[in-house]
């Protein structure tokens, strides 16, 4: 082994690594699996956004037929004529 300085440069690349040697087919097989893996998860985050916007546009719908049911009504009654006439009034 080389010595550089007081120490003695040690092939720890060499001593650790695996006794298997990798292929190209262990190589493909990894990234299709990385691949498979990240095609499910925009397939889910999709799903999922597709809820949100579904969950929006309902809500909106709502507002929007709550607002107009509800446009120029004043209290319990159906209109000022209405309210005119049980307002009693002493002259």
């Amino acid at each position: 082994m080389p010595k550089v300085g007081n120490y003695v440069q040690k092939d720890y690349h060499n001593r650790f690594r695996s006794q298997r040697k990798s292929t190209w087919s262990d190589y493909n097989k990894s990234w299709s699996t990385r691949r498979s893996n990240a095609l499910e998860k925009s397939k889910q985050l999709r799903t999922i956004a597709n809820n949100f916007s579904t969950i929006n546009a309902q809500a909106a719908q709502a507002t929007t037929l709550f607002s107009m049911q509800n446009q120029n009504v004043s209290g319990p009654y159906a209109n000022p004529t209405a309210v005119m006439s049980r307002v009693s009034v002493l002259v």
